[in-house]
């Protein structure tokens, strides 16, 4: 099978040209520059180039040393500040996912506003497939350096935060800069790069379940003048998890170079590779021995319901890019990111027998039946995106202009026995393991899928006078794809985005805002062959931002109200089913508080109210006006950390933060109930200048709730995280 070239030709085409173009400027602009270089005021230049290198660490592009960021990049592509932004971000800087032990995105993301983490075992593999953005999954919203990277893959590898320089959650549609995602927002990671200064870092953690690991991160010059710096960073870790028989070992190395010859010129390459070796954890419990008393005692929740010699979950990432920025005639900009990524997955596992809905327990409440398969996935990305921005004044306008296209190309092969349901029973109280789920000779389906994606967006930011900023925006994109077995696919939407700011002297900004999203999907229904619908979504918002001048300080309040159409839902009695019903809103109010209170004291709040329903059902077993299953109204989050200035206790640091997270329904007839939660995690470290001792911990009191859903008294239950405590060291040098 193989789709038409024509895009991926135009695509190159238009890259070649625009790079070629700058490049002409440029060179025609350089003895210009030389000249003024070399004037009879040095010093004066000397002075002008000491206030730009000062400058990057307030730009989008280099990080900060605070919890408090003033530029994003994911909001607009450009370096606009924060509050000239018409939409909820929120900025996850390296100081706070160090300070908060953040080794998982769940972890990193959790104390955002409008984030929802699923904190339940059986969701804690895949750290997009557990998070939702103000009620809507992020499955297909998580990008790297802007560059999508995972969409329409049913697995994935864990992302690896050690990786990462900051995090930034966009709220709200985001298609007109990224293409397709989801309505509830995007997940913006940002690698590190080289360090303009030396880096040298090692560090070894232990912890709870057996959890070893080794990192290090190396960063330096390669030339005097600094116009090449590389980085190394990587780590090694072997643990066991709190479920019996499933590990958690990973690998992870990523190199980075740069190279800046001149001013105006950066090209940064970046790869990785990861390995991750662990199982699924399915699990599937009844009510009976979980949520209330049993005959039999209870169902510990290390209890592992698969077969421990058969069962895996391998994954291995393979990814290479480059960052370059080239800027010509004073007021322009080219940017161009690429990105290839290549991973594979073997699939292994035994796990309840969903043919059976709620009847995979057999009436003694005891003996589970079971279902099994194989499967081995590989699929590779080539993300191309390419940005032109220009910035120039007309009278009172002051105009920031982005035009770019991005080209994307996924293809996905799977090989898979399918669902097979001829598996030993397993006692939940007694388990026997060591069967052969797969006794006979393997037979295997192959499906292979291949979509093209282009896109042609523009946007203006344009701030006139000294208070009013407008951002517009549009993107035309067109989706090509093509399934095993099925008919070619041919998707093209128009996405739309405007927001306009007012700027008060004191440091409010009130704003407001619209937006909209676009999610094709490429394949069908496995059990119906019907075609999925693209999903599209739209956002109404409205917000105050304060950011007083001169303080560490910001505050965003915001109403929303997103609508979703044609809708993907999990089966409530099968979760390998699903259905499209017609429609879905999540209306709320947000608000977040950063605040460095003192260079000693800062905190992190942040609450969140949402009510997402189902508008339209449709097929879906939902009825309109009920509550989308597992999406709390109420979400609530608190973090404070201290560090002490000066005397015998001076370089020691605590936090601590509190989650709570309201209740939701369990199932789409609104009649069961997952439990609120309120979990606390801590933070103690000691810094000794170049080395740093520190203690984390993870739902501190060991708060462990039961989720059961689906219809009494055979409704699936599954339990909440425990406690996880890890103890780190850390050296730094010169």
């Amino acid at each position: 099978m193989q789709l038409s070239g024509s895009n991926a030709n135009a695509a190159v085409l238009i890259s070649m040209l625009i790079l070629a173009a700058g490049t002409g400027v440029s060179n025609a602009a350089e003895p210009q520059n030389r000249d003024a270089a070399s004037g009879n005021d040095p010093a004066g230049v000397a002075e002008l180039e000491a206030v730009q290198v000062e400058g990057r660490s307030e730009s989008a592009w280099y990080p900060t040393d605070s919890y408090l960021a003033t530029h994003n990049h994911s909001a607009t592509k450009t370096d606009i500040p924060l509050i000239e932004t018409p939409q909820s971000i929120s900025v996850i800087t390296q100081e706070q996912l160090e300070d908060r032990g953040a080794d998982t995105l769940t972890k990193a993301v959790t104390y955002s506003p409008g984030i929802y983490v699923q904190n339940r075992a059986s969701q804690n593999v895949i750290d997009s497939f557990s998070i939702d953005i103000r009620g809507f999954d992020a499955t297909s919203s998580t990008f790297r350096d802007g560059t999508q990277i995972q969409a329409g893959l049913p697995y994935d590898s864990p992302i690896e935060v050690y990786g990462l320089e900051r995090i930034e959650v966009l709220r709200g549609p985001a298609s007109v800069l990224y293409g397709q995602g989801q309505p509830g927002g995007i997940i913006n990671m940002v690698t590190k790069k080289p360090a303009r200064e030396p880096l040298r870092e090692m560090g070894v953690e232990y912890g709870t379940d057996d959890h070893k690991q080794f990192k290090a991160d190396i960063s330096d010059r390669l030339t005097a003048n600094g116009d090449w710096r590389f980085r190394l960073t990587g780590l090694i870790q072997k643990a066991d998890t709190h479920v019996d028989f499933i590990n958690d070992d990973r690998i992870y190395f990523a190199p980075a170079l740069s190279w800046e010859p001149t001013d105006n010129t950066k090209l940064t390459l970046l790869a990785n590779y990861q390995k991750n070796e662990t199982k699924y954890p399915w699990t599937a419990f009844p009510r009976e021995g979980t949520k209330v008393p049993s005959e039999y005692g209870r169902i510990p929740d290390s209890r592992y319901i698969g077969e421990p010699g058969f069962d895996e979950y391998d994954a291995e990432e393979y990814s290479a890019g480059y960052i370059f920025e080239h800027s010509f005639a004073d007021r322009w900009t080219f940017r161009q990111n690429f990105r290839y990524r290549d991973i594979n997955y073997d699939v292994k596992d035994v796990f309840r027998d969903y043919s059976l809905g709620m009847g995979y327990v057999e009436s003694d409440l005891r003996t589970l039946n079971r279902g099994r398969r194989i499967r081995h996935d590989e699929a590779y990305t080539v993300t191309l995106d390419n940005q032109l921005v220009s910035e120039w004044q007309h009278g009172r306008f002051e105009h920031t202009v982005l035009t770019g296209f991005d080209y994307k190309i996924l293809d996905y092969e799977r090989r898979d026995t399918g669902f097979n349901y001829d598996v030993s029973t397993l006692d939940l109280y007694a388990p026997v393991y060591g069967d052969d789920p797969f006794p006979g000779p393997l037979s295997f389906s192959e499906t292979n899928t291949q979509a093209e994606q282009l896109g042609l967006y523009f946007q203006d930011h344009i701030k006139f006078g000294d208070h009013w900023a407008l951002t517009v925006g549009g993107r035309q994109d067109w989706v090509e794809s093509e399934t095993t077995g099925e008919d070619k696919r041919e998707q093209d939407e128009l996405s739309l985005r405007g927001g306009l700011v007012y700027l008060f002297d004191n440091g409010f900004a009130p704003y407001v805002s619209y937006a909209e999203s676009f999610t094709p999907q490429y394949d069908s229904f496995r059990f119906t062959g019907e075609q999925k619908k693209p999903i599209t979504g739209k956002q109404y918002e409205a917000g105050l931002r304060y950011q007083p001048p001169g303080l560490g300080f910001s505050a965003t309040a915001a109403v929303f109200e997103i609508t979703r159409k044609n809708e993907l839902v999990e089966d409530p009695v099968n979760p390998l089913r699903v259905s499209q019903i017609g429609e879905t809103r999540s209306r709320g109010f947000e608000f977040e508080l950063l605040a460095d209170l003192t260079s000693n004291l800062q905190m992190i709040g942040s609450y969140t109210y949402q009510d997402v329903e189902v508008v339209e059902a449709g097929g879906s077993q939902a009825t309109n006006g009920n509550q989308v299953t597992d999406r709390p109204k109420h979400l609530a989050k608190l973090w404070l950390d201290y560090t002490v200035p000066a005397g015998t206790l001076a370089g020691l640091g605590v936090g601590g933060g509190i989650r709570y997270t309201g209740t939701s329904y369990a199932d789409a007839a609104n009649t069961v109930k997952y439990p609120a939660a309120t979990l606390v995690d801590a933070s103690l470290r000691y810094d000794l200048g170049s080395a740093r001792l520190q203690l984390n911990a993870t739902n501190l009191f060991d708060e462990q709730k039961v989720y059961c859903s689906g219809v009494q008294p055979t409704s699936t239950c599954d339990y909440g995280l425990p406690r996880s405590v890890i103890a780190s060291v850390t050296y730094r040098w010169q």
